[in-house]
């Protein structure tokens, strides 16, 4: 099945569609995204930014796995299917025509080396700077700030660094079912550490990222060495010393700020972790400031 830039661009739901002109557009895509073996007059850059996504295409029928680490590009043309993994997912599809590569090609200097590069679809590895202009292109779409211009300013510099990162960066292989569990154990380690101070039940995880409690509790083990409770024990215990040496708040005030009931369980906890209770942290702070 053909879809022409047109299609993809005038179809595209508008809770989706990021920015859009003439020469390029950014469609977001999330939950169980699925788009069956098709082709596009245009060009395609496809970026993880939560989860895997699973590419497969004409030169790789059994599939490509794309963490977020790293970035796909399908050339027009070339037949391809996409799908999310397991798991919670969420991504930033672009579609640039040849127009816009060929005024960029006259404007920024020669693409030869990209065009050399993109003749069959390929993986990249995916630097900060994309990272940081992909996270502000999905933020703008989730209608944080910004105007249309402002939308299609993000997209079009993240269009840009993508083929930059293509020329000089390096090509990178496609992801293994590991690397794609591994990368599903960051969300999880990113989430838990930000709701630290909360409760959050194996069934919650679960049904947030869209895997069983048993696939999250064997893979975290397997990623961390920790399980789900105990990791975010640290996280809250690194908190509290932080705050402890940090500040001069109140050790019960501390202890809700990272999610105990008492002073004395967060005592009890650090007793029992790290052999030392608040106080004697604070003590230890005093004494190598007077030394």
């Amino acid at each position: 099945m053909l879809r022409s830039f047109e299609q993809l661009r005038d179809t595209a739901r508008s809770d989706l569609l990021i920015a859009a002109d003439d020469e390029h557009a950014a469609v977001a895509g999330s939950g169980s995204y699925a788009m069956p073996w098709h082709w596009h007059d245009c060009l395609m850059f496809i970026l993880p930014s939560q989860g895997t996504v699973e590419l497969k295409h004409e030169g790789r029928r059994e599939g490509a796995w794309l963490s977020q680490d790293r970035f796909a590009v399908v050339p027009p043309n070339q037949a391809h299917e996409t799908r999310a993994a397991i798991g919670a997912h969420r991504h930033l599809a672009i579609y640039v025509t040849g127009a816009t590569l060929s005024r960029l090609d006259r404007e920024a200097g020669s693409l030869s080396e990209f065009h050399r590069r993109t003749r069959t679809t390929i993986l990249v590895h995916r630097t900060s700077a994309v990272k940081a202009l992909q996270a502000l292109s999905l933020r703008n779409g989730q209608g944080a700030y910004g105007d249309g211009k402002v939308r299609q300013a993000l997209t079009s510099a993240l269009l840009v660094q993508c083929i930059a990162e293509v020329m000089a960066g390096e090509i990178a292989p496609a992801a293994s079912r590991y690397e794609h569990g591994m990368a599903l154990v960051e969300d999880l380690k990113h989430y838990l550490a930000l709701h630290a101070d909360e409760q959050v039940p194996l069934d919650a995880l679960a049904d947030r990222f869209g895997v069983s409690r048993r696939h999250v509790t064997r893979l975290f083990r397997e990623g961390t060495g920790f399980s789900v409770g105990e990791f975010q024990l640290r996280i809250r215990l690194r908190t509290a010393c932080e705050l402890l040496t940090g500040t001069d708040l109140p050790v019960g005030e501390i202890a809700f700020r990272v999610g105990f009931e008492s002073g004395a369980a967060l005592a009890h906890a650090m007793r029992r972790a790290e052999g030392r209770s608040p106080s004697d942290i604070r003590k230890s702070l005093a004494r190598s400031i007077k030394i």
